[in-house]
C-alpha cells in the first residue's frame, strides 16, 4: 500500500511475496504490556513523583543505598534495561520493514523473546530488589540471547541467505547498519567483561566522569574507560541510524525519488561505518576521535534531511492531519533543533563553558543530551508502530506524542543550556540564575513528558482491552 495515497502502511510486501504486520507479531504486544509497568516503576523513582516523596516511601522496600557507586550502578542498569527493550522493538520493526531471509524468523523471534523476557525482570531484580548472583547471571544470559538474536537477523541479511543482485545497494546498506550496531554492542561487552579483573574498570556514570576529568577533578580515563565512552556514543548513534533506515523503508523513498533514495543509502552506510570507527578508536586516538565521529554524523544527518523532505511531501493533500505523519515529520526537526544543534553550540564556547559554567550545569548538559536523543528515537519507533492502527487508537496517542514531545524537548533544550540563557551573569550568581531557570522550566518538561507517557499508556491499554474483548 502506497503511503502517499492515504498515509497508512498496513503491511509491506517482501521480495518473496510474503506479508507481515507488526500486529501479527505476538511478541510486540507482550513487549508493550511489560514495558508499561517498567516505565511506571521508573517514573515513581524520578521526576516530580520522586520529589513528592514517593521514592523515599518505596526506598524502605528496595535495595537503594545512599552511595555514589550504588547510584551509578543502578543508573547503568536502568539504561541497559531500556536498551534491551528498545533493541527488541527495533528487531520487531526490522522483521517487518527490512527484507531478509524469513525462514530464520521463528528462531529469531524465539531467541529475542527469551532474551528480553529474561533480561528485563532479572535486571530490575538485581538493581532494586537485592544484589542476587542468580539475578545477575540471568541478566547476562538474557543479554547474550538478545545479542544472538541480533546475529541471527544480521545473518538473514547476508548474501549467504538472500540474493543481493536485485537490490545490491539497499541490501549492502542494511547489512552494514546491522553489523555496525552489533559492533557498538561488542565494545560495551569488552568493558563489562573486565569489571572486577582490571583496576581501570570501575562503575561510574560516563557523562559525569568525563566532565570532571576535563576539569582536572578526576583521574585520566584508562583505555578501557574510553572504550566504554565510545560504546555509549556508537550504540545510541547507530540505534538512531537504524531507525532512520527503517523510516526510509516505511516512507517508500524509492518510489518517491529513486536517486535520492540511493544517495541516502550510501550516506547511511558511510555514516555508520565512520561513526563506529571513530567511536572504536577513542582509546588510541582520543584527540581526533571526536572529529572522526563528526565525519560520520555528517552523512547521517544529510540522509536524515533527505528523509525529512520525503516526510514533507507526505504532508501534502491533507496528510498533515494524520498524527503519525505529523509526528514523524517532527522527529528530524526534534533531532536537529533540540539535540544535535547543542553540540556545536557548546563546542563553540567550550572555553567559556569550562571556565564559567558551574560543574553541575555541564554535567546536566551532557546527561540531558543523551536522554533527549534517546527520547526522540524511541518516539520515532512508537510512531512507526502506531501507523498500523486507525481511529482513536491512532489519533489520540499520535497527537499527545506530537504535542507532548515538542513541549518536553523545548523545555529540556532550555534546561540543558540554562547558563547560556542566563547572559551577563558570572560566578556564583550564574549558578543561582541557572538553578532558578531550571526550576522554572521543569514544569514544562514534566507536562510534555506526562503527555508523552499518556500517549504510550493509552495505546498500550487500548491493545490490552482489545485483546481481552477479543
Amino acid at each position: 500500500m502506497d503511503p502517499s495515497a492515504n498515509g497508512v502502511v498496513l503491511r509491506l510486501r517482501f521480495y518473496n511475496g510474503e506479508e507481515m504486520t507488526l500486529s501479527q507479531i505476538r511478541e510486540v504486544n507482550l513487549l508493550l504490556f511489560i514495558t508499561l509497568p517498567v516505565v511506571i516503576f521508573f517514573g515513581l523513582l524520578s521526576g516530580p513523583l520522586a520529589e513528592a516523596g514517593v521514592k523515599d516511601a518505596l526506598a524502605q522496600y528496595l535495595t537503594i543505598r545512599p552511595t555514589e557507586e550504588d547510584f551509578a550502578a543502578r543508573a547503568i542498569m536502568v539504561y541497559h534495561i531500556a536498551a534491551v527493550i528498545a533493541m527488541a522493538a527495533l528487531l520487531y520493526l526490522a522483521l517487518v520493514y527490512v527484507e531478509h531471509d524469513k525462514r530464520l524468523d521463528p528462531l529469531i523471534r524465539a531467541t529475542a523473546l527469551a532474551g528480553w523476557l529474561t533480561a528485563v525482570p532479572s535486571g530490575l531484580v538485581f538493581a532494586y530488589f537485592g544484589r542476587s548472583a542468580v539475578a545477575h547471571g540471568l541478566w547476562l544470559v538474557g543479554l547474550s540471547l538478545m545479542f544472538f538474536a541480533g546475529l541471527l537477523f544480521t545473518a538473514s541479511l547476508s548474501p549467504l541467505r538472500i540474493s543481493w543482485g536485485e537490490k545490491t545497494l539497499e541490501r549492502a546498506a542494511t547489512f552494514t547498519v546491522a553489523v555496525s550496531l552489533l559492533g557498538a554492542v561488542v565494545m560495551g561487552a569488552i568493558y563489562a567483561a573486565h569489571l572486577g579483573f582490571d583496576e581501570g574498570v570501575k562503575i561510574y556514570i560516563l557523562e559525569e566522569h568525563s566532565t570532571r576529568e576535563y576539569r582536572g577533578l578526576a583521574p585520566t580515563s584508562t583505555p578501557l574507560q574510553l572504550l566504554a565512552t565510545g560504546h555509549a556514543h556508537a550504540a545510541v548513534a547507530l540505534w538512531a541510524a537504524a531507525v532512520m533506515f527503517i523510516g526510509m523503508k516505511w516512507a517508500r523513498m524509492w518510489e518517491w525519488k529513486p536517486r535520492l533514495y540511493k544517495a541516502s543509502l550510501i550516506l547511511t552506510a558511510v555514516g555508520v561505518l565512520v561513526t563506529l570507527f571513530g567511536s572504536a578508536v577513542v582509546p588510541i586516538w582520543r584527540p581526533i576521535a571526536h572529529q572522526i565521529i563528526f565525519g560520520g554524523i555528517g552523512p547521517l544527518h544529510l540522509a536524515l534531511f533527505f528523509l525529512w523532505l520525503r516526510l514533507v511531501s507526505m504532508l501534502k493533500g491533507g496528510g498533515w492531519r494524520d498524527p503519525v505523519k505529523l509526528g514523524l515529520f517532527l522527529v528530524p526537526i526534534w533531532m536537529v533543533v533540540f539535540v544535535t544543534s547543542t553540540g556545536p553550540m557548546v563546542a563553540s564556547q567550550l572555553k567559556t563553558v569550562r571556565t564559567h559554567w558551574p560543574l553541575e550545569d555541564e554535567i546536566a548538559f551532557n546527561i540531558a543530551h543523551w536522554h533527549m536523543l534517546a527520547f526522540v528515537v524511541a518516539s520515532a519507533m512508537f510512531l512507526l508502530l502506531l501507523d498500523e492502527f486507525k481511529g482513536l487508537a491512532r489519533v489520540v496517542p499520535g497527537y499527545l506524542l506530537a504535542i507532548g514531545g515538542t513541549t518536553a524537548l523545548a523545555g529540556a533544550f532550555i534546561y540543558e543550556l540554562s547558563p547560556m540563557f542566563s547572559k551577563g551573569i558570572v560566578g556564583v550568581q550564574l549558578a543561582a540564575a541557572s538553578a532558578s531557570l531550571k526550576t522554572r522550566v521543569l514544569p514544562i518538561i514534566d507536562i510534555g513528558l506526562t503527555m508523552s507517557f499518556m500517549s504510550f499508556s493509552l495505546f498500550t491499554i487500548f491493545i490490552l482491552l482489545k485483546k481481552i474483548w477479543k
